[in-house]
């Protein structure tokens, strides 16, 4: 599960009209769809500023923990590229974590797919528990990607079924040959 939020959007949508704010989410929602479709990630939802989606739901992947860590390294580069080009300032900070959950469509009149269970909640948790930009990654996830991407430690958060470890993804580790 991937809870990614895109920081500093609300802070640029109030100098826009709703036109404009919502002309410049489009493009970055299109953005990250393309990254998620590149990577085999399935967007399940969007809010004004937060993109929830999964990898390894709908398409079983033995490698899905990477495959989420790369989707979500890919939109904090998106994200960097159009700061750059627009001149603002945004930023992402991206919730992981693995395990059960549920999906399916819910409604009648409006018909939405959507997703809940503990590990969509704790990766909003673990997003939401921290103000610095970043990629958070619980140790269900850690323990399920390769040694390519460096770990930080940045905390715990408590659960029902106690701590869990909460890990920043530093940056992948670049491998020279020669």
């Amino acid at each position: 599960v991937i809870f990614a939020d895109i920081m500093g959007f609300e802070e640029l949508a109030l100098s826009m009209t709703s036109e404009e704010s919502l002309a410049r989410l489009n493009d970055l929602i299109r953005t990250f769809d393309e990254a998620a479709e590149r990577h085999g990630v399935e967007r399940v939802r969007t809010t004004r500023q937060s993109y929830l989606a999964s990898c390894g739901l709908g398409t079983p992947r033995v490698d899905n923990a990477r495959r989420a860590v790369e989707f979500a390294l890919e939109l904090g580069d998106i994200l960097e590229r159009y700061s750059t080009q627009q001149g603002v300032q945004l930023g992402l900070r991206a919730g992981l974590d693995s395990g059960k959950v549920t999906s399916g469509l819910i409604g009648r009149a409006r018909v939405v797919y959507d997703m809940w269970g503990d590990a969509v909640n704790l990766a909003f948790r673990v997003q939401g528990d921290s103000s610095e930009p970043g990629i958070y990654v619980t140790q269900r996830v850690a323990d399920r990607i390769p040694d390519s991407f460096t770990l930080q430690a940045a905390g715990d958060v408590d659960t029902q079924s106690g701590l869990q470890r909460v890990w920043r993804v530093e940056s992948p580790v670049v491998v020279v040959e020669g």
